[in-house]
């Protein structure tokens, strides 16, 4: 082909390329990842967890967060969260059979919940999965050693319940894995619990 018929048959190509119908197809979302305009949800890295409520740090990381006390109306304390973690509602649930009487909970599938009744802030509880940065003033989180608890706070005492070993440090409670030394936490709460014993 001469050079001459060679550049009209290039521009066929070019012309080609550019038009919609040789455009190729855009990509369909990845699994998973949220449809356009759904709000992302914010995860809370840090809260200093109290034995009368909770203190979320700000993600955005300005100013250090409001303490949520319990007694707080149940809609401003979720209101609250809800904003924190980017407009995410939380998965409620409710137990009308619990030994503190009928309680409903609140959570964001991040092993932390949140526990009301009467419509008021009554309890949280940090569960397995809870972020380590959940933690008490003395820095006591889900994970954290017996060593390091009783370091902590020297007069824990550890006691054998029908749930498994057991402590209290003042009005925040917990469950142990075991009762050695590398014994982890694996539950704290505070205020009112839907534990059956």
């Amino acid at each position: 082909m001469t050079q001459r018929a060679l550049i009209p048959a290039l521009a066929a190509l070019l012309l080609a390329a550019c038009s919609p119908e040789a455009q190729p197809p855009a990509e369909a979302p990845a699994a998973g990842a949220p449809a356009p305009g759904v709000p992302v949800p914010t995860e809370l890295g840090e809260a200093l967890l109290e034995a009368d409520g909770f203190m979320p740090a700000n993600p955005g990381g300005h100013g250090t967060g409001r303490k949520l006390t319990f007694g707080e109306a149940e809609t401003e304390v979720l209101a609250f969260i809800t904003r924190l973690r980017g407009e995410q509602p939380p998965r409620r649930s409710s137990n009308a059979e619990c030994p503190a009487g009928p309680l409903t909970f609140a959570d964001w599938g991040d092993g932390f919940q949140l526990a009301f009744a009467d419509g008021k802030f009554a309890g949280w509880t940090a569960g397995e999965g809870a972020p380590r940065g959940f933690s008490t003033l003395s820095g006591v989180h889900v994970g954290s050693t017996l060593a390091e608890l009783r370091a902590a706070h020297p007069d824990v005492a550890v006691r054998e319940d029908t749930v498994g070993p057991e402590f209290s440090v003042g009005d925040i409670h917990g469950t142990l894995s075991g009762t050695g030394d590398d014994a982890t936490v694996t539950t704290l709460w505070a205020g009112v619990s839907c534990i059956f014993r």
